[in-house]
Order: C-alpha cells, then structure tokens, then sequence
C-alpha cells in the first residue's frame, strides 16, 4: 500500500509538471497564432479564379440584404471584433475588385466584412455595377458569401465586360456602408491569346469516374506549354479534365489571373492505364542504414518515378499494399525520382538519419509511364554488428558478453543517437540486451517488462527464475543468435621445447582449460623428418567427456601424456637438423562457413653438433658425422693411416681415452683424437673401379708384395688401369696388378666400358634402280632393342628394268635373325629384290578385204612394253588415191586414213590399226 501510494504522488507530480507544460504550449501556440492570423487570412483573400461558393445573381434594383445569424451561415466564417457601442451608419472597408478583363463574364474580390452582434457573426453584402463606356448600366448585382471573404458575381447571360466597362463595388452591413470602388475593364492574356492544343496521347488511370491524379496534370501541363512555347511563362496554373476517353479539356489561368475558359484538346487521345508498374522487392533496411535498397524482376524503365513513406498515419498502412491502391493520403512521403541512384534492376533510396525507427513502417511507391502505382512496404530491423572475435564462440566469457553488447549499441548508434528499443516515459533506461546460456542474445525495451518501484520512485525491473527479464504481455523484443554476433578466433599455437639432456623434444598444446582460453581446441598436428629423412605427421586429438568435461588425449602416432596432451619426441629418432612444426585446430565457428580454425604454425629446428676425427699425426681421412644436441654417437674404428712406424692405440675424448665403439652424449661439437702407438711401417694401397668389381682399399707393410684383382661387369670389357696416375698397357694386365716390394702408398684405378654394336642391311644382289639400302646410325649396346626400318615391306613392288627389260620389282621383306634385340655381335638384316618381265605386244594394220591390187598392208615387226610409244605406218596417207579396177569396173580408189584407238601408246593388248579404200 505504502509503495502504491509512493507511486501515485509520483505520477501526480509528473501529471502536475504536465499540464503546466501543456498550458505553456498552448499560450505559446497562442500567440503564434494570434500573430500568423492576418497574413492567413490576406493570403486567402489572395486567392482569385473560380470559387466553389455559391454565387447570387440579383436584380439590377438593389435591395438591402439580409444578415445572417453564425449558426445560419456554416462554421467556416472568419470571426471580427464584436461591434460594442458602435454608432449607426458608422462606415466599414471597402471590398477589393480582381483585375477585370475583357470578355469575362464573372467579377470577383475579396475583403468581405464580418462582424459580430450579439455575439452572432454577420457578413456584409457586396453590391456590383457594371457600366458601358457611355455611362449605361449593363448590370447591378449583389453577393452575400457564406463563408470565406472573398465575392464572386456571374454577369447576366448575354452580357459581358467590354472595353471601356467600369466596375463601381462596394459593401454594406446593415446601415454600414463602405466607399466605393471602381476597376476599368482591361485586355487580358487570356483575351489576346489563341491556345494551340496538344496533340498525341495521354494516360489516365481512372477515365471510368473521370478523375485526374496530379502526375497526369502535371503531364498535361506539360504538353500544353509545349504546344505553346512562345506563352509558356505566361502561365500561372492549368486545370485539366476529362470526360471519359472521348474529350479532354484545359482551362488556363495566366499571370494576369485571366483565364481562358475551358478549351476542348481534340487531337489529345485519352489512352486509359490498365497495367501495374513494376512490383518493387524491399531489401532488408536497418534501423541505422542511410540508404534503402529496392530490387525488380526487370530493368527500371526510363520516367519512372520513385516515391518514400517515412510515416504512415491513421493506420493507412494497413491498406496500402492492398489490391494496388498505394494510398498514402494522410501519411507523410516525398518524391524521390530525383535523388534515388537508379543501377538496371536496383534503386537506392538515401534517407534521413531520422526517417527510420524500430517498430515504424515505411513505404515505397512505383509509378511508371502510363502505368498504375505499385508499392511495398517494409519495417527497419536493429542492425546487426559486426561479429566479435572469441576465443570459443560455445563458451561465451563475461569479457566476450561484454564486447558483444558494446558492438550491439554501437552498431545502432547514429550521431550519439540510439536507435534501439530504450524506454521511454517514466522509463528512461537504455533497452536490455540479455544473453542465454548458449550466447544468443535478446534485446528488450525496458517499457516491455514488468516493473516495480522502489521508495526512491526507481523501476526495479523484474526478473524469471533463470534470471531473465520478466515481459508484460505481447511484449516485442528482438533476438540475434550467437552465430550472427560472434566470429571464431584461432587458437593460439603450441610450444616446442627441446631438452638435449633428456635428449627429448615435448610439445604442448596451447591453455584450453580456463575461460578465455582456447576452451574448444579439438586436436594439434605436429610433423617432422625422422632418422631415415621420411616425413612424419602426428595428431593429438583432444576428447571431452560429455558429463564430466574431463580431458583426454590420444595420439596417432606418438607417445602422448593422456591428461596433458603432452607429446614427446626422442631426439635419437629424428632426422640431423630436423623442423619439428606444430598447429592447434579447433572446433570451428557457430556455421558451417566457419570452418575449424588453425593456429599460426609453430616451428623449431634442432640444434646440431658435429663429431670430428683428428689423425694426430696420421694421414688419411675420416669423416666428420653431423648430429643433433642431446644424440648418443657410438665412436668409430680407426680409419687412418698411422705415422711411420706407429700403429693406433686409442682414442682420446674431452682427456678421456676411449675405445673404438664407446657411446657418448654429444651436447656440443666434439673432437676425437688418434692415440699411435710403436708400430710396423704400414702403407695403404686405394683401389676404384668403374663398371666392375676391384678388391677394396687395404693396408700393406713395407717390403711386402700386394695383388688386386678386378672383373667387369656382364657386358663390359676393359678400358684402362691407372698405376699412381700412369695408364698400363691392358694386354698385360687384363685381370690383376701387383705391387712387388712395397715401399709407399700406392693409387690403382681400372674402368671398363661397353661394348657396343651397330645395325646393317642388306640386299644382297639386284635392286631397282634408285633405291638406296636402309642406314641406322645408332650404336648398341648388347640387349639393347632396336627397330627394323619400315620403309621397304614384304610384297612392295615397284616398276623399273633389268638388263634393259621392262618389268616389275618385288621386295621380299627383311630377316632380323635377332628379332630386334642386340646380340654380342653387330646385327646385320637381310632382304632381295625379284624381277618380273612386263608383257609386249604387237602393232597389226587392217584395211579390210576391199583395197585396190598390188597394195598391201604395212607391217610392223617391233614388240612394245604397256606405254610404249610407236608410230603409226605413214606409207598411206588420208585422201590417197590410186586408179584400179573392181568388179570389172575402173576407177579411183581413196584411202580414209589410219584410225589408231590407242593414239600411239601401247595398252594392255596388241593395238589394231585400221583403215579403208
């Protein structure tokens, strides 16, 4: 009780401040009013052309007018000063006249005068005259508006202002009358102006009811002063109609106020719209965006306009999508054709920092060329921040809570201005932004949850038993799941270490177990080069036991602590200066993009050392041998050759003497050195051999003789044998060398080589002229394979002579004994050529039995090859004549000449030639 009555004393001061406050306003708009209030009502008298009151026409005997009561003449009437005391008769102000022009048929004006009496408004009537030049009344009306203060009187018909006319007006109330005015008749624009009518077409969505939207008046404007350039600026305004599809009308105003009366635009065709403009796709808006996005199916057609509702009212946005209508009569929006960036199917709408709120719908208006409007409408939502990088996106730390919600507010902040759901009234506390366990967010106005007071009047918000805010009913809040707020971070690396005491290498993973470390890291990869120079690859995988969130690890590979996740590595088991590299994967983000991340790799090579053999006198080499600090290194036997008359003893480490095959820590490089001894002159006697086998380098004493024995490899002969640098004859040593009597060190180096064989053809005999036998110049070694020439085949012929014969060539094809491989002996490959005579033939005359006596046929005894030429016998010529008999009878016999079918070219069978008398 006591804590509601704390409460209501709150509200009633808060209330109390309130109506001051509101007084205040009220007083103030007051007198902004009381000061605004003439301008208004001069700006308003101002305002000539047709007027929608109603218009009374009178007698040319005036009459006194009625006055009537306020309620009588509409609630619209501007009120005067209530007349108090004021003397009968008293004079009141004069009415206005409009500018008069010739032709007209209405007169017009402003300044009626209204009082009050009785505490009742009463309006003055306007009496008019209109006089000839010559001083003949035309006309004598009278007008007593409704409301308004402005007159408008309709000339009787047949009558109209002339030039010379002169309008004498003035006003009475009751016995109050005005002075007169007078105005003189004048030419108008509109009097000295012909219109031209524009021609073409013109769109209108509603020709069934006969209305006109302003986009179309003002497109019939347009084509008006086009028409009529020369008096475009002349023009004031334009009143357009329609009737139907079959007639359209202009009637203008111009500067002078004159107006043309309405014209009929004959050749203008009415087209009626009955396409939709393209629907308009909202993208999705922000609260904080300075753009709106909207998308089409199709290109923006070129004239397209472009409008934006920033704020709806009287619940028009719950119809404005609805079957096409796009209204928007009371809301507030604004074209934007001229500042949306238009790019093929996308415009962009800049907006205000202030034309979008959380919770407030927008629109979007299309209007196409001769099309209807189209529309969307959307609502902006809390911008989403960038994501924060967390070390473990499924295990949020209070540090990482805390980043999260700064982004959130500072991602909807605008020039220090928040835009998300703060409270508001009696609520002032910025809105909640509440996390659950899994890391999604909710964000809630203070005004939507339930809220006490303390004694101090501060809301004490109240709050569900997980801790949550408790929500009034149909409370709005807005969520964000975690994977749109966090982006994964990848862990950190592990760490190398080599211990060259232990002779180990450890590798561990990088902290996992603590928040704000890597909490999700899955598994590390470690790789490495081993003793034998292979590639290695180990993982530690790291496993967490659902219920306990108990640790462990397993290796694929290598020993592996289970509770650490420590690897170890022995130093002896990796390759001489070896990279060891490690990288940590963990679990990856809250999405699939966000794929497991790697750690930036971490990477140690070892440290080497090297192990020197030092012949202290001795002659000869041993090689040095590389190893990696913390490697053990068995010492070798000795290899050098001991000074004269010495022989090896021992060897000598770090003061030590050891023996050969002691195992020592090399931890630094270190130097072994030779221990002599007295001994028999020993001498060394180095062999090499190339392409076969030699006895090995060995040592000899002085005086002694010495035999080295070498062989050659399957296929090989000998080369040469160098004695200490001189080449010996190999005749006389084609097996072995000895030394005799040994007195010094002594070099022996024998090579063999090769043997190699060559490929030859041959065909052995006869061959056609022009064919060459097959060269190979390649050279071969035994086994080797080689390939028979293809450029003669079994069977191929070709035509050519032999001992001046015509006839045809045969090859027989080649014989390779060795089937294409190398034998020990040069291959050679055989092949013959046969020769075939061609057939002859015989060149026969024939002239028939008829031929005069004593002619007898030509002859030829020659044989020819097919394509032999010859010649045709010339003994007859064509035309030829010779006197004989036949038949008893005398006369001359013609030759026809020789008909030869093979012109002179043997064929394929013998060639008759013949011929006629």
């Amino acid at each position: 009780m006591r804590r509601w009555i704390k409460i209501m004393k709150i509200k009633k001061q808060i209330k109390h401040k309130n109506v001051i406050s509101f007084f205040s306003l009220a007083l103030a708009s007051l007198m902004i009013l009381s000061m605004s209030w003439t301008p208004i009502t001069y700006a308003e008298n101002l305002q000539y052309g047709p007027q929608s009151e109603p218009q009374v026409v009178t007698p040319v005997k005036e009459e006194p007018s009625s006055i009537k009561s306020n309620e009588e003449q509409g609630g619209d009437l501007e009120i005067g000063p209530e007349i108090v005391d004021q003397p009968v008769g008293a004079a009141i102000p004069a009415p206005t006249i409009n500018k008069v022009f010739c032709d007209a048929t209405t007169i017009s004006g402003g300044k009626v005068h209204k009082d009050k009496v009785n505490k009742k408004t009463v309006v003055a009537t306007v009496h008019v005259t209109l006089k000839a030049k010559d001083g003949t009344v035309k006309a004598t009306l009278s007008y007593t508006p409704k409301r308004g203060n402005t007159w408008k009187v309709d000339l009787p018909a047949g009558t109209t202002v002339e030039e010379g006319d002169t309008v004498t007006v003035y006003q009475q109330l009751d016995e109050n009358k005005s002075p007169e005015v007078t105005a003189n008749a004048e030419l108008s624009i509109a009097g000295q102006t012909t219109l031209t009518m524009p021609v073409g077409e013109i769109w209108i969505e509603h020709t069934n009811s006969n209305q006109v939207n302003d986009d179309e008046k003002a497109e019939a404007t347009e084509l008006l002063k086009n028409a009529n350039p020369e008096i475009a600026n002349k023009i004031k305004s334009v009143t357009f109609s329609i009737d139907g599809t079959d007639h359209a009308y202009y009637e203008v105003t111009y500067t002078d106020r004159s107006i043309s009366g309405k014209i009929e635009a004959p050749d203008l065709k009415i087209k009626t719209v009955t396409e939709t403009s393209a629907a308009p796709t909202i993208q999705k808006v922000q609260v904080t965006d300075g753009q709106i996005i909207v998308t089409f199916a199709e290109e923006v057609a070129a004239g397209t306009k472009f409008y934006f509702v920033n704020n709806f009212t009287d619940n028009e946005d719950n119809s404005f999508c609805e079957d096409g209508k796009c209204i928007v009569d009371k809301s507030t929006w604004r074209e934007m054709s001229q500042t949306v960036s238009v790019d093929g199917t996308k415009v962009t709408f800049p907006i205000n920092d202030d034309d979008l709120k959380l919770g407030k719908k927008f629109g979007i208006i299309v209007k196409e060329p001769h099309k209807f409007r189209s529309c969307a409408k959307s609502e902006p939502v809390i911008t989403t921040p960038q994501k924060v990088a967390v070390r473990d996106p499924k295990k949020l730390t209070d540090d990482d809570k805390k980043a999260i919600d700064k982004a959130i507010r500072d991602a909807n902040t605008v020039h220090s201005v928040s835009k998300l759901p703060d409270g508001t009234g009696f609520i002032n506390d910025p809105a909640f932004i509440e996390f659950d366990k899994d890391g999604n967010v909710t964000i809630i106005s203070p005004n939507d949850v339930e809220v006490d007071w303390d004694d101090d009047g501060n809301p004490v918000y109240q709050k569900n038993a997980d801790g949550t805010y408790k929500l009034n009913d149909g409370a709005k809040v807005t969520k964000f799941p975690a994977k749109d707020l966090v982006k994964n971070i990848a862990p950190k690396s592990p760490v190398i270490a080599v211990d060259t005491d232990k002779g180990e290498v450890t590798i561990t993973p990088p902290a996992y177990k603590d928040p704000g470390y890597d909490t999700d890291l899955a598994s590390y990869t470690i790789t490495y080069k081993d003793e034998s120079g292979a590639e290695k690859t180990v993982t530690a995988t790291r496993t967490v036991d659902a219920t306990t969130g108990k640790t462990t690890w397993t290796s694929d590979g290598a020993t592996v602590d289970a509770n650490t996740g420590v690897v170890t590595l022995e130093i002896k088991e990796l390759a001489v200066g070896a990279t060891i590299t490690a990288k940590a994967k963990d679990n990856g983000g809250l999405i699939p993009e966000e794929a497991p991340l790697e750690s930036d790799l971490a990477s140690k090579a070892l440290e080497t050392a090297t192990v020197s053999y030092d012949g202290n006198g001795g002659t000869g080499e041993m090689k040095d041998k590389k190893l990696n600090k913390g490697s053990k290194y068995k010492i070798l036997s000795n290899a050098f050759t001991a000074p004269e008359n010495k022989e090896f003893d021992t060897w000598e480490v770090n003061g030590k003497k050891l023996a050969p095959g002691t195992e020592i820590m090399v931890d630094k490089d270190t130097q072994v050195t030779a221990i002599w001894k007295e001994s028999r002159v020993k001498l060394k006697i180095t062999t090499s051999v190339t392409n076969g086998t030699i006895d090995p380098s060995c040592d000899a004493y002085k005086g002694d003789n010495k035999t080295i024995n070498y062989a050659p490899k399957d296929g090989y002969k000998l080369k040469s044998v160098t004695v200490d640098a001189k080449e010996m004859d190999i005749s006389k040593y084609p097996n072995s060398y000895t030394f005799t009597n040994l007195d010094k060190n002594h070099e022996i180096a024998v090579v063999y080589e090769l043997h190699t064989y060559t490929v030859t053809y041959d065909w052995g005999g006869d061959a056609p002229e022009g064919k060459a036998v097959p060269k190979d110049t390649g050279s071969y070694h035994k086994g080797d394979r080689y390939t028979v020439d293809t450029t003669y085949k079994k069977n191929d012929t070709v035509k050519g002579e032999k001992d001046g014969k015509k006839g045809t060539w045969t090859f027989s094809g080649w014989t390779d004994l060795n089937n294409g491989t190398m034998g020990d002996k040069n291959a050679s490959i055989t092949g013959s050529w046969t020769f075939t005579e061609a057939n002859k033939y015989q060149v026969v005359y024939n002239w028939g039995k008829d031929a005069p006596a004593g002619k007898e046929l030509p002859k030829n005894s020659d044989s020819y090859y097919a394509g032999d030429h010859y010649t045709v016998d010339t003994t007859y010529k064509k035309n030829d004549t010779v006197k004989g008999e036949k038949d008893g009878k005398k006369g001359m016999w013609t030759f026809s000449g020789w008909t030869d079918l093979n012109n002179g070219t043997m064929g394929d069978k013998n060639a008759s030639i013949t011929g006629s008398w």
